[in-house]
C-alpha cells in the first residue's frame, strides 16, 4: 500500500506530465530555432523537385514534423542537416514520382544555379540553359540528385546520407556526372 500511495501522490501532484511538458516544451523551442534556419534551403531544393512553392512548403514542414517525433522519441540523429534533407529529398522524390515532372525541374534548376554567377543576356541565358538542360539529360537520377546536393553545399557524407549510399558512391556519381555533364555540354 506504501508504493501505490507514493504512484498516486506523484500522478496527482503530476510531476511525471510537469517533467514531460518541460521536456517537450524545450524541445519545441530547439525544432523550431532549427526550423528558423534550415527552412529557406530546405523550401529552395523540395522546390525544384517538386516544381511548387506551395507542396516544397508541406514537404519542409513534413520533415520537421518527422523530426519532432523522432526527437520526442529520443532517436539519435548524429547530422540533423543531412537528415532533414535527406527526409525532404525523399518526400520529394514520392511526390514527384507520383506527379512525373522531376526531370525537366532539375535541369531548370541546375541551369539557374549555374547561372547566377554573372548576368548576361536574355539570348544567352536562354541558350545556356537549353544546353544545360540537354546535358543533364545524359546523367542517370542518381548522378543529378548527386550533382544537386553537392551544388545546395552537402559534403559527400551528407550527400551519402540523403540519398542511402557511401561517400565512395558519391564521388563516383559525382565524378560521372560532371564527366558526362561536361562532355554534352561542351558538344551541345
Amino acid at each position: 500500500m506504501g508504493q501505490e500511495g507514493i504512484f498516486h501522490l506523484s500522478q496527482a501532484l503530476g510531476f511525471e506530465q510537469a517533467e514531460k511538458h518541460r521536456k517537450s516544451q524545450h524541445l519545441e523551442e530547439q525544432v523550431v530555432e532549427l526550423y528558423a534556419t534550415m527552412r529557406p534551403p530546405l523550401l529552395g531544393y523540395a522546390y525544384h523537385i517538386v516544381g511548387s512553392s506551395g507542396e516544397a512548403e508541406d514537404l519542409v514542414q513534413n520533415a520537421f514534423l518527422k523530426l519532432f517525433d523522432q526527437l520526442s522519441r529520443d532517436a539519435k540523429i548524429l547530422n540533423l542537416r543531412s537528415w532533414l534533407y535527406r527526409v525532404v529529398h525523399n518526400l520529394a522524390i514520392d511526390h514527384s514520382r507520383r506527379r512525373g515532372i522531376q526531370e525537366s525541374l532539375n535541369a531548370e534548376w541546375l541551369s539557374q544555379k549555374m547561372m547566377s554567377d554573372s548576368p548576361r543576356s536574355a539570348e544567352d541565358d536562354l541558350i545556356r540553359r537549353q544546353r544545360i538542360a540537354l546535358s543533364l539529360k545524359a546523367l542517370n537520377e542518381r548522378e543529378r540528385h548527386c550533382l544537386m546536393l553537392r551544388a545546395e553545399g552537402l559534403s559527400y557524407l551528407e550527400i551519402g546520407d540523403v540519398l542511402g549510399v557511401s561517400e565512395k558512391s558519391v564521388s563516383v556519381y559525382l565524378s560521372r556526372g560532371l564527366k558526362k555533364f561536361e562532355v554534352r555540354h561542351e558538344s551541345a
